[in-house]
């Protein structure tokens, strides 16, 4: 997955996506436009069809707001959520490590707690993930207001054969018109 952030929007973009795109655009001369279509449809159903899509989420309450700005502002900080949660949910800090700030706050299980900079934050979380495998994640809940944002999930994990939970919040800080994470606590 490639994630693009700019100072308006975050692009994730998937890679098959993408090649998909270039092999129909090339097709296209010789498929009928009924198959074409058929193809494209088909290829949405398949990829929203899987369980870590974002489709109308509870955790998440859009609202209507006064300016386009601040519909994108707002927009793009769901955005880094869903990043965030995808991170999560497959154990991979690539996908987080992009919206760290310098000196984060983390407060994880069985790990000293207090502020870290971009780099030992990554290696902390990326211990996080190997003492506590991934079995599944999703946010319950949010707010945010002009300068921050809130997400609350639930990290289930095995270890020892049994899986557990864990509950992991994540604040996030608008600084220079990005969404960039303030704290990441697990309890």
């Amino acid at each position: 997955m490639i994630i693009i952030q700019t100072k308006f929007k975050i692009y994730q973009i998937e890679l098959k996506f993408i090649i998909f795109l270039i092999i129909l655009l090339k097709l296209k001369f010789l498929l009928k436009l009924r198959l074409l279509y058929i193809i494209l449809i088909s290829f949405f159903v398949i990829t929203l069809g899987r369980n870590y899509t974002y489709s109308q989420e509870s955790w998440w309450k859009d609202k209507k707001y006064k300016t386009e700005e601040k519909q994108k502002k707002f927009e793009n900080c769901k955005h880094v959520f869903i990043s965030i949660g995808d991170g999560l949910m497959y154990g991979n800090v690539t996908y987080i490590s992009p919206f760290f700030q310098n000196e984060i706050y983390l407060g994880l299980q069985n790990s000293e707690k207090g502020y870290y900079n971009r780099e030992q934050s990554g290696y902390i979380i990326e211990n996080f993930f190997s003492t506590y495998p991934v079995s599944s994640f999703k946010w319950k809940n949010s707010s945010r207001s002009e300068r921050f944002a809130f997400a609350l999930g639930k990290y289930k994990y095995k270890k020892g054969g049994f899986i557990s939970t864990f509950t992991i919040s994540v604040s996030l800080k608008y600084i220079n018109d990005l969404w960039m994470i303030d704290q990441v606590i697990v309890n």
